[in-house]
């Protein structure tokens, strides 16, 4: 399949509008697609659905996929296609007092109740020219390489794109991997990078308490980090969570519920933080910070004609794998209206401006590709 005929195939879904996904996981050097091949709308009721899943913030709202019985998925393999120049232009500064006072409030908050961190985020939107949603997301693919990047589209939620260095999780069979990725600051240098104890504190927050929660569900547990990771223009501090699922009778839907909105995008204790956000930010995050990704997807095996392999074939014919990354680095688009989201987390030792910095540097990511 050319470059050519892979796009041919999105633009007609688009000139359709009917649901579609485009994405390239991070290191990977193809894109995939799934093409949903009628117009019914598919909410996730329990998780054990396959198919490709865009999920909210708040996970009392509605979660939509792409199912794989309903899907044509195509895979093209070069990405070595032309990316056209960006004929946008913006200011790089973006008011901020609004957000200066939320975060000031949100400290004293922190500092006469039980709450430790919470995360804040603002929307920005912006005028664009181009909006091309083939050529926005070849920027992305183009620019962020390490990155899970997506192009998503569904009549019940409009167009979403995202670049997103965090992974929720990777499940594949038994076997699950996950990240606490907090702490932000901009790269200067890769080598003997210094972390303050406002981030290493909001890091070990998100460390902590994926760590408890997952015990629940894993045998053995392992960590490794934390240690520094390059997302774009940005150094976060990264530790790595893995281990084995104690019960093929864990559900899926139970470690989501367990984990999302883990402390990275909302704050701990979860549930006061969460009941802050709601009561506090300014609008709707929609779709920001919730999650994306495969689901459930058979997993191909071959077999061995031995004695162990044949009976263990009945349980591994049926594994499947699962790859869901936090939804970061996005925005949503409404014809020429982008609203750019950005977030961070806020504990006793923040510093309002220092925080508001921290999120323009963070926009930027999705900005530049536009």
């Amino acid at each position: 399949m050319t470059s050519t005929d892979f796009f041919d195939q999105i633009k007609i879904a688009i000139k359709s509008k009917q649901p579609f996904v485009l994405f390239s996981k991070p290191g990977s050097s193809s894109i995939k697609s799934y093409l949903q091949t009628n117009t019914n709308t598919y909410r996730i009721n329990d998780y054990s659905e396959s198919g490709f899943v865009f999920a909210p913030f708040d996970a009392t709202n509605d979660s939509y996929y792409i199912p794989l019985e309903n899907a044509t998925v195509i895979e093209f393999g070069d990405l070595d296609f032309e990316v056209k120049p960006k004929s946008n232009h913006f200011d790089r500064n973006e008011p901020v007092d609004e957000h200066m006072k939320l975060v000031s409030e949100a400290i004293k908050a922190i500092n006469s109740t039980d709450l430790e961190k919470v995360v804040l985020s603002r929307a920005i939107k912006v005028k664009i020219e181009s909006t091309n949603p083939i050529e926005i997301f070849k920027n992305l693919v183009k620019n962020y390489p390490s990155a899970f990047t997506y192009c998503w589209f569904h009549p019940q939620t409009g167009f979403w794109f995202g670049a997103s260095p965090e992974s929720l999780l990777k499940l594949e069979g038994r076997s699950l991997s996950t990240m606490a990725l907090a702490g932000t600051q901009t790269v200067n240098s890769t080598e003997n990078v210094e972390w303050d104890i406002k981030n290493r504190e909001e890091h070990a927050f998100v460390a902590d308490y994926l760590v408890d929660v997952l015990s629940n569900y894993l045998e053995p547990i392992k960590t490794s980090g934390p240690q520094t990771f390059k997302a774009g223009e940005l150094l976060h501090l990264q530790t790595h969570i893995t281990g084995r699922l104690k019960s093929v009778d864990h559900s899926l839907k139970d470690l989501l519920k367990a984990m999302h909105p883990t402390p990275a995008v909302c704050g701990t204790p979860r549930k006061i933080a969460l009941e802050y956000i709601l009561d506090k930010e300014s609008y709707d995050r929609e779709f920001y910070t919730g999650f994306f990704g495969e689901l459930n997807i058979p997993i191909a095996s071959t077999f061995r004609n031995s004695k162990k392999n044949i009976e263990n074939r009945a349980y591994r014919r049926n594994q499947k794998s699962s790859h869901l990354a936090v939804n970061l680095r996005c925005m949503k688009l409404d014809n020429s209206l982008a609203t750019l989201y950005g977030g961070g987390g806020i504990t006793k030792d923040s510093d309002p401006l220092t925080e508001c910095n921290e999120i323009q540097n963070k926009i930027q990511t999705i900005k530049k590709v536009l």
